[in-house]
């Protein structure tokens, strides 16, 4: 009995010297240390003019820090204002390999956001700090802050996500619940259909807590808080916008018409209603009579005038080069307007009947475009 509790009392003994031996060793794991990195490129002072549609790239590159238990550091380009604090930093960059590299290339696009959020305008030239930060998760280091100097283009820094007008010029007026959205294509690109009459008008990114304001100034984004509409009467426009490159036009829908194939011509005329929705009611559906038969066949003329007074006529019909006839199960997707060519009858539709109808030629940048109509 007494050897077992000598047993029994040198193993706890061997234990607790092994918890503290492995204690230690945890200890040891976090205590380490790192050094500065030291940034190579760009040069202090290095001035950018920021070009946001090229390729070009500003590229930051600094030595390897070194850590005291050869653990992998991961380092950030950090951007403060030029009388900032690098504790409140304007914006960072994580380096390449999730942070792994000692090095990164920067966009131009991204500097202009920089640049942006420095508080530099659209053609002007401001200075921002940046420095490398580096750390392992356990300590850090930073390198020494250096200056460059940034000069922005015209166009805004961040591409919005959505876009409305609004403006006593507008549709729904200065109303901002009133605001016509525009349809986003792709990023940074969007578009809309809807009448300008005298008065202002602007675009805002959001009709509840608005973070930009933006104008268009002789074909190029601005950011201003509103101007003078482009015209005195009540015009339709469709108006294009992209903020990746700052451009942007007006053009002037003058009339909407819906070609029958079978006499080559434009037989009706729709009015624009609103909202980027034109309308024809009443309309006296014929066909063409052919020695065949007669012909049911239609698209619709989009005559359009751009800022310079050049005319232009679009053409839109279907996706499907010799449709067939709808019917009453026929989907929606058969009236969907699809960009076509200027032939008498391919990528036409088909009317269903002869007969008295109501037509909707609907440019809506709450859904597809697409037409729609209503048989008496």
């Amino acid at each position: 009995m007494k050897i077992t509790i000598k047993y029994l009392f040198a193993l706890s003994i061997c234990c607790l010297i092994l918890m503290q031996a492995c204690k230690k060793d945890e200890t040891n794991l976090v205590e380490t240390t790192i050094t500065d990195p030291v940034a190579k490129a760009p040069n202090n002072n290095t001035a950018v003019i920021i070009n946001p549609s090229s390729n070009a790239v500003v590229t930051f590159e600094w030595d390897q820090s070194k850590t005291g238990n050869y653990t992998a550091p991961f380092y950030k380009v950090v951007f403060a204002k030029e009388n900032g604090d690098f504790t409140k930093p304007i914006y960072t960059v994580v380096s390449t390999r999730l942070g792994y590299d000692n090095k990164v290339a920067i966009s131009h696009r991204e500097m202009n956001k920089v640049a942006y959020a420095a508080g530099i305008k659209q053609l002007e030239t401001g200075k921002v700090k940046w420095r490398i930060e580096a750390s392992n998760g356990v300590v850090a280091s930073t390198s020494a802050s250096a200056t460059m100097e940034l000069t922005r283009p015209t166009g805004i820094a961040e591409n919005p996500t959505t876009l409305f007008i609004t403006g006593t010029a507008t549709e729904g007026g200065a109303d901002l619940k009133k605001a016509l959205p525009l349809k986003r294509l792709s990023d940074g690109v969007f578009e809309v259909y809807t009448s300008l009459n005298a008065g202002n008008y602007k675009l805002i990114d959001n009709t509840t807590t608005t973070t930009l304001t933006a104008v268009i100034d002789a074909g190029v984004v601005k950011e201003a808080a509103e101007i003078t509409s482009p015209t005195t009467t009540k015009k339709v426009y469709r108006i294009n916008i992209d903020f990746n490159t700052g451009v942007a036009t007006f053009t002037e829908i003058q009339s909407v018409g819906i070609w029958v194939s079978g006499f080559n011509a434009i037989k009706y005329t729709l009015d624009y209603d609103a909202e980027g929705v034109w309308k024809l009611n009443n309309a006296a559906i014929a066909w063409k009579p052919e020695t065949w038969g007669r012909d049911e066949r239609y698209k619709f003329r989009v005559t359009e005038k751009d800022a310079v007074g050049n005319v232009t006529v679009k053409n839109w019909g279907g996706s499907v080069k010799d449709n067939v006839k709808p019917t009453s199960t026929t989907a929606l997707t058969y009236y969907l307007l699809k960009p076509v060519d200027n032939t008498q009858y391919d990528f036409t539709f088909k009317f269903a009947l002869e007969a008295t109808a109501d037509v909707e030629f609907r440019m809506s940048a709450l859904a597809d475009y697409t037409h729609k109509i209503t048989y008496k």
